[in-house]
């Protein structure tokens, strides 16, 4: 016969705050609640899974084995249980409270954040999630309603693109580039020079690398930076030239990159596509598609991306 468990959702709220605050006393404070009571309910789980969590390391608690294991299965679960009661009560009211949104740390500070500034008290809340770029389809798995990435998105899902984001070389405000108001440069133009690049986990990066094969060029040396705008931060000092997605800051001057041969701005700037990706039938499907085209015209407004 299969032991069936009492142990409820709230429990598991209270062993997650703990693993937080790493003290009942904290954790207590945190929740709301007495310590004693919080002490009881922690005793309880480990009943319950009949499982020691948590060993005392001085004033402080340290999770045993058993407890490091389950803390990514107890967040995921009440990450889902979140989204089930998200869902219960927008098909129940028809007004969509919450959505969690999987981005990269880069789109969270350039554009989303700044979208989310621009919504009211009546729109959902929108919580962002930081995702790396190849790992967004999963995210939508693990409790995220859309995910907003220049990612390939997974022809399974729902895609909709919302524009282009340009590649642009950055240099000093002295460079000779600057000093010319040179706007836009093929990518064969930058041959020889120190480059300043994103490293391979970004999606940007593989793009320049596809341009700069193509164009069978190479830069004279290269440095890694995984910060968008200390990448335009290093080109304005004079360190080289930064290639990045960020918009212009620092008072560096800004290039848009093209492909090959394109000195005459005919060809097709380097660009990332960017979509915002949600699971096909999700009960807040209409409603996103709605904040898509808000995010579409906001990038646009904000000069954050060319035509899709």
């Amino acid at each position: 016969m299969t032991r069936q468990s009492n142990m409820n959702l709230r429990r598991l709220q209270y062993f997650l705050a703990v693993v937080d605050a790493r003290t009942v006393t904290g954790a207590a404070e945190s929740l709301h609640i007495a310590q004693p009571a919080l002490g009881r309910q922690i005793k309880t789980l480990e009943r319950e899974l009949r499982l020691r969590l948590f060993e005392a390391q001085g004033n402080r608690l340290a999770l045993t084995a058993a407890g490091r294991a389950l803390v990514p299965m107890a967040r995921r679960l009440m990450r889902e249980t979140h989204g089930f009661e998200e869902a219960a009560t927008a098909l129940r009211t028809g007004c969509v409270q919450e959505l969690v949104a999987a981005t990269t740390s880069g789109s969270l500070r350039v554009f989303l954040a700044p979208f989310i500034a621009t919504m009211g008290p009546d729109d959902p809340r929108i919580i962002p999630r930081e995702v790396n770029h190849f790992d967004m389809t999963e995210s939508l798995r693990n409790g995220c309603d859309f995910a907003i990435s220049p990612a390939l998105p997974d022809p399974v899902l729902r895609n909709i693109q919302l524009g282009r984001v340009p590649v642009r070389a950055y240099v000093s405000a002295g460079h000779e580039w600057a000093l010319n108001g040179v706007a836009e440069l093929p990518i064969s133009s930058f041959a020889g020079v120190t480059a300043v690049l994103p490293s391979h986990h970004s999606a940007s990066r593989h793009i320049i690398d596809a341009a700069v094969s193509r164009a069978d060029m190479a830069f004279q040396g290269v440095t890694e930076c995984d910060d968008g705008q200390t990448i335009v931060a290093l080109a304005a000092a004079g360190h080289g030239v930064g290639f990045s997605t960020e918009r212009p800051m620092y008072g560096a001057h800004a290039i848009i990159v093209r492909e090959a041969g394109a000195s005459d701005g005919n060809s097709n700037p380097l660009a990332l596509p960017l979509h915002l990706t949600c699971t096909p039938g999700h009960f807040a499907e209409g409603v996103i598609a709605q904040i898509a085209d808000r995010i579409r015209d906001f990038l646009a407004l904000q000069g954050t991306v060319i035509a899709a």
